[in-house]
C-alpha cells in the first residue's frame, strides 16, 4: 500500500511524464496541506476563543450574583447571632471554606476538564 506522493510518484515514473510537473504537483500539495492547516488553526482558535468569552461573561454575571447571596446570607447570619461582626465574619468563614475547597478539588473541577477539551480539540482526528 502506498500514500498519495508515492502512488502519484509512481504513475509518474511509469507514464513517462517530466520531473517538473511531478515536483509541481508535490509543490501544489504542500500548498494545499499548509492551507487546510492554516484553516483548522483558524478554526480550532475560533472555538477556544468564543469559549473563552462565554466564561468571561458567565463569571462575570456568576461574581454579580454570588456578591448578591452572600450579602444575603451575611443579612441572614446578622439577624440569627444578632451582631453586626459576627454575621460578616461567618459569611467570611462560608466563603473562605469554599474557596478552600475549590482549591482542594481544583485538579477535578478545573485542570481536568480543561486538559480534556483541549486535547479533544486539538488531537481529534477529523474525517
Amino acid at each position: 500500500m502506498c500514500n498519495n506522493i508515492m502512488c502519484s510518484f509512481s504513475k509518474t515514473l511509469m507514464e513517462g511524464q517530466n520531473y517538473k510537473q511531478f515536483f509541481d504537483s508535490i509543490k501544489e500539495h504542500a500548498k494545499l496541506e499548509i492551507e487546510y492547516s492554516k484553516l483548522t488553526l483558524a478554526e480550532k482558535m475560533s472555538i477556544i476563543l468564543s469559549r473563552a468569552i462565554i466564561v468571561a461573561i458567565l463569571i462575570i454575571f456568576g461574581a454579580g450574583a454570588v456578591m448578591l447571596l452572600l450579602w444575603a446570607f451575611a443579612q441572614w447570619m446578622i439577624a440569627v447571632t444578632e451582631s453586626l461582626w459576627a454575621g460578616v465574619l461567618i459569611a467570611i468563614a462560608v466563603v473562605g471554606l469554599l474557596a478552600l475547597l475549590v482549591y482542594g478539588y481544583r485538579k477535578q473541577l478545573i485542570i481536568n476538564p480543561v486538559t480534556r477539551f483541549v486535547t479533544k480539540l486539538f488531537l481529534t482526528q477529523e474525517e
